[in-house]
């Protein structure tokens, strides 16, 4: 492969002491990408006199989104398809071009080198810190990294080939102990941001972990043979799984918030009814956030009756009437809710008393939620709009009407999808927006629903496939969660071709970004 079809991308934050090495070690490369993440030294200062000599490389800024996210970004500044992922504290052997020139690189390759970590200057080849192979050469139209906030790494496809160099990287890890402590404080909290809804943690599995820690990485992993090194090594890495666990637990005692999304256009009774199951629930959302695409002003004067004595914040966002513009509404809503995680419904669903409360326990992040629904028929549906009884609702009894906490997570935790489902089919059949829940994080990482779709018809879907496409998964929530659908004609499916024509291009792209929202 040669050199000129290589980009290498670097993250700096306050780089200074290594940053030098660094780019000197990759000259040899086609461009070079430095996104700095806020340095406050003279990194910047380093990179625009390298600059003098080198011309390919160039900088770029951004605030912290998370390691996965930011090397993601990176990468998409690159003007070739191969990319070279560093950190600004790696230094590359210079045998590596030699190596990378004899090499014929086909797309689903992978390369690894071996990574040398540093202990104020001192090569560590124990306590886990060798053998350290790590991927760092791929194609960028092939894959990318994850969107960990920290931990990330490159997504591996299942025709993927791994190929290991014989090439190595310097990596000056660590300088001292107070450096050490820094890292280990900043990353314990990242990690337990980002496992927060994923992962369970408790006191005892905090002091056992780090407890096991200290004993595998100091005796069976030789730390013991480096002397203070070693030891000092060997406590820190016990201490960073301790307070990662502990401060998990302390992020897990701190109630979910909660914004409940309810569309509407001119449904004024049915959304009353609406309203009525949501003032009956087990457990409130944080807040209900009523997006209406346009509705006339008695709907309005129905949302303001309401927030007299809503048991808990009722907001009402308006758009004014341009026809069928249900993303824009969404989007102008989610955008808005102050909650962490969203919840979606359309204006006549009727709420069962735990459907918040189940959502919520379902919560996961980078996990697209399908709630459950039960279908009232027109005669059902007339009756309780003629009586205005939401209660109505709770009397159609069917299997999809049943509750059951055990089924429940048993197809919770067996119904995953990830984006490998579209090599085998075009369409997840049942992805219904009218009950659906996610982060708003997830939300705003793949640009909310895509403007492009003026009328009914696959937007949901769309949204899905590129929320797969980001990395992350569709599950259905069944036997809980349940939400009953008034009866409604269904809406003309007159321009539902030239919207399957939208949602097959995210598909054949695999985006994972909408531009236009």
């Amino acid at each position: 492969m040669c050199m000129q079809k290589i980009s290498v991308c670097i993250l700096v934050k306050n780089a200074q002491e290594t940053l030098q090495e660094c780019l000197e070690s990759v000259r040899g490369f086609d461009e070079i990408i430095l996104l700095d993440n806020g340095s406050t030294d003279s990194t910047l200062e380093i990179a625009r006199e390298f600059q003098k000599s080198f011309g390919a490389l160039r900088i770029e800024s951004s605030k912290f989104l998370g390691f996965g996210a930011l090397k993601h970004l990176a990468v998409s500044y690159a003007r070739n398809d191969w990319v070279f992922v560093l950190d600004s504290d790696e230094v590359v052997e210079s045998c590596v071009y030699q190596e990378l020139e004899s090499l014929e690189f086909a797309r689903n390759h992978i390369y690894a080198l071996a990574r040398k970590n540093l202990y104020n200057k001192e090569w560590i080849k124990a306590c886990g810190w060798s053998p350290d192979f790590v991927l760092r050469i791929f194609n960028k139209t092939y894959t990318r990294f994850n969107q960990n906030l920290v931990h990330e790494s490159i997504i591996i496809p299942t025709d993927c080939q791994k190929l290991y160099l014989t090439s190595t990287i310097k990596h000056y890890a660590y300088r001292d102990i107070e450096h050490l402590l820094d890292k280990l404080q900043k990353y314990s909290t990242l990690w337990a941001n980002e496992h927060i809804y994923n992962t369970k943690a408790t006191p005892l599995k905090a002091y056992t972990r780090g407890l096991w820690s200290f004993i595998r990485n100091y005796f069976f992993k030789k730390g013991i043979a480096y002397g203070y090194k070693g030891f000092i090594i060997s406590v820190c890495n016990s201490l960073g799984v301790f307070f990662k666990y502990m401060k998990l637990y302390e992020l897990q005692k701190k109630p979910l918030s909660c914004s409940l999304v309810v569309t509407t256009y001119n449904q004024k009774e049915r959304l009353a009814l609406v309203l009525d199951s949501l003032k009956n629930l087990a457990v409130l959302p944080t807040e209900v956030v009523i997006a209406d695409d346009g509705s006339t002003k008695d709907t309005r004067e129905l949302i303001a009756k309401y927030q007299h004595d809503f048991p808990c914040k009722l907001q009402h966002v308006w758009q004014e009437d341009r026809g069928f513009q249900l993303s824009a509404i969404r989007n102008k809503a989610i955008n808005q809710a102050q909650g962490e995680y969203i919840i979606v419904i359309d204006g006549d669903m009727i709420l069962d008393s735990h459907f918040v409360d189940d959502y919520i326990k379902a919560a996961r992040k980078g996990v697209f939620t399908q709630g459950s629904r039960v279908i009232l028929d027109s005669k059902n549906t007339e009756n309780i709009l003629k009586s205005q009884d939401y209660r109505l609702a709770f009397q159609k009894k069917s299997l999809k009407s049943y509750k059951c906490h055990l089924l429940s997570k048993l197809i919770f935790s067996t119904s995953t999808l990830d984006s490998s489902v579209f090599d085998k089919q075009t369409l997840i059949k049942g992805v219904r927006g009218c009950s659906m829940g996610f982060f708003k994080q997830d939300f705003m990482r793949i640009g909310g629903f895509s403007q492009k779709f003026q009328s009914w018809g696959r937007e949901d879907s769309e949204f899905v496939a590129r929320f797969l496409f980001a990395g992350g998964e569709f599950r259905r929530l069944k036997f809980s969660a349940i939400a009953y659908h008034l009866y409604h004609d269904e809406s003309p499916k007159g321009t539902l071709e030239a919207n399957h024509a939208l949602y097959l291009e995210t598909i054949k792209n695999k985006s994972t970004f909408c531009k236009n929202s």
